[in-house]
């Protein structure tokens, strides 16, 4: 695995630095744009200046530049830190899902087979969890809707939907529209008569069951209370029972119009008697449905360790068997049980770095350390080498304090990467700030202007310490996000990234290349390899640059 050095180019001698700026796009330039609204003086030099040194490139960031199924699907922060840190692209695991249900292959496989006999020999109920939306971030309605179809043709009677609303990655208030795509589906396979197939619970992803990273647990409990046991939030005139989803939705908006699909409370759903009508019982079938791995990765913990989870009290517990739709963390075995292999990633960039012995240092806040470590590390947990790694995470602060507070900890995470380039100990060292794409979420178009600003002053910040070492940084973004925000739009995009180059010793011993005929962030690390002397490896796709 070892690399080898180039002939004409020995890297400089002071450090190799890659700044993700996380959701920020090229887009239009105008008043939906808040990366163009935004004073971000040293971002626009580079963007104005650094394409006459040959130096930028814009960058595809979505579809299947990163491995996704089509062009129509925007990027996001998984698929791109996998294709920076791979080298390469892979089919992802939204590929993998849809290959594997549209084809009908995963129902004839013994595990779908055994799951489903189980169910069906002892009469009980399958209950799916997952995202209901079409983003194609987390979840697509239509692997659910194939899996709803997949359950009738293996026979499965009773089936009971945990609908988890996006308004993150979907418009913000849209959750009545899949929830009518849902129930007509649902009514399409019932009216044989034979079926019983119901939306059962649900609430917003950023309040019920999909948090990430362990940054507050209290989201899983309000998951697992509801979809689990039956029991919904009471609250300010909250009753948390309901004769349907949409009527759940309904309250909530009278309550508070302005609220986000992604936030709203959980619901439980009941039968005339006012009985809930999803309770999980010993024997019924679980699967979780989202493909993603980071927001799945807890509430399969929760499944899975039984009497020794430790993370909440579980007010009730049958004993269940609990499937992923994918493995959600390789390293962990995440959840125990599951139905389709995780994209496999041969040799990431790290694990070639580690090979020669190069110090590495990786930091952001809890929304994206897993992107920047996990992902970018082509979905490992932990470190490739402790002996030649450090990681930091900066804890964030709640997801709903975004909006009010669009800077975020940037200005945390900026000091303590300064301080990891002023340790000296570091050849080459990544950050991902993550206000682009956090804010780009909540739809405020004046908090994301804030946003963009705070990102280019951190950026400006560390470049000029850089180049005050003798050494480069890389300038680019993982998806596109806050340079669309018309009609409060809270989702990616399908736009281009920046990348660019500052190198304070250059003196034209390379350029951009130009042969490359649809650059994307896959060309990122080979472009690093060249950057600190030496070739590409073997399965890495093209450098951004060549030599003169």
């Amino acid at each position: 695995m070892a690399l080898k050095k180039l002939e004409q180019f020995s890297g400089r001698s002071g450090p190799l630095v890659l700044i993700i700026m996380d959701g920020v796009g090229l887009g239009k330039k105008d008043d939906n744009n808040a990366f163009y609204l935004a004073k971000t003086p040293f971002l626009d030099k580079l963007q104005a200046e650094w394409p006459i040194k040959k130096l930028y490139a814009e960058l595809k960031a979505h579809g299947t530049a990163v491995g996704l199924p089509t062009d129509a699907e925007m990027g996001n922060s998984e698929v791109g830190h996998n294709a920076i840190g791979g080298g390469n692209v892979v089919k992802q695991r939204a590929v993998l899902a849809k290959e594997a249900i549209e084809s009908k292959s995963l129902f004839i496989w013994q595990k779908w087979k055994e799951f489903a006999s189980n169910i069906e020999y002892n009469n009980n109920t399958l209950h799916l969890i997952g995202l209901l939306s079409d983003g194609y971030v987390h979840s697509h309605i239509s692997h659910l809707i194939g899996l709803l179809h997949g359950a009738k043709d293996s026979n499965l009677k009773k089936v009971r939907v945990h609908t988890l609303f996006d308004g993150r990655d979907v418009p913000p208030q849209s959750a009545l529209e899949y929830i009518s795509t849902l129930e007509h589906e649902l009514e399409t396979i019932n009216s044989d008569g034979f079926h019983d197939y119901r939306i059962a619970s649900g609430g917003g992803r950023m309040r019920v069951t999909m948090d990430r990273y362990n940054s507050d647990w209290s989201v899983v409990q309000r998951g697992w209370e509801a979809h689990v046991c039956g029991f919904p939030e009471k609250f300010n005139g909250y009753e948390g029972y309901f004769k349907s989803a949409g009527e759940a939705v309904k309250r909530a908006r009278e309550l508070d119009p302005d609220i986000s699909d992604q936030f709203l409370p959980s619901f439980v759903v009941v039968d005339e008697r006012e009985n809930p009508i999803g309770i999980m019982k010993d024997g019924d079938g679980v699967l979780y449905f989202n493909f993603r791995g980071d927001r799945a990765i807890q509430i399969s913990r929760a499944f899975d360790e039984g009497t020794d989870f430790k993370e909440f009290v579980k007010i009730c517990e049958p004993k269940v068997d609990y499937y992923g739709l994918l493995q959600y963390d390789e390293k962990a075995k995440i959840p125990i049980n599951y139905f389709i292999d995780p994209p496999r990633m041969k040799n990431s960039l790290t694990k070639y770095l580690c090979e020669e012995e190069i110090t590495q240092f990786a930091i952001a806040e809890t929304h994206k350390f897993g992107h920047v470590t996990y992902f970018y590390n082509g979905n490992k947990e932990g470190y490739v080498d402790e002996n030649y790694e450090k990681y930091v995470e900066i804890k964030s602060d709640p997801s709903e304090t975004i909006r009010e507070h669009p800077v975020m900890k940037a200005m945390e995470v900026k000091q303590e990467f300064i301080n990891a380039l002023n340790s000296n100990e570091y050849k080459y060292l990544r950050v991902n700030f993550a206000n682009g794409d956090m804010v780009g979420h909540t739809g405020d178009i004046n908090a994301a202007i804030i946003a963009a600003e705070t990102v280019d002053g951190c950026v400006k910040e560390i470049c000029d310490l850089v180049s005050s070492k003798n050494g480069i940084t890389l300038v680019t973004a993982d998806h596109g996000n806050l340079e669309e925000m018309n009609h409060f739009k809270t989702s990616h995009t399908l736009n281009p990234v920046m990348f660019a180059i500052v190198d304070s010793e250059y003196n034209n011993e390379y350029v951009v290349n130009d042969t490359i005929q649809e650059p994307s962030l896959g060309n990122i690390a080979a472009t690093i390899v060249n950057l600190l002397g030496y070739e590409k490896p073997e399965g890495f796709m093209d450098s951004l640059i060549k030599f003169l």
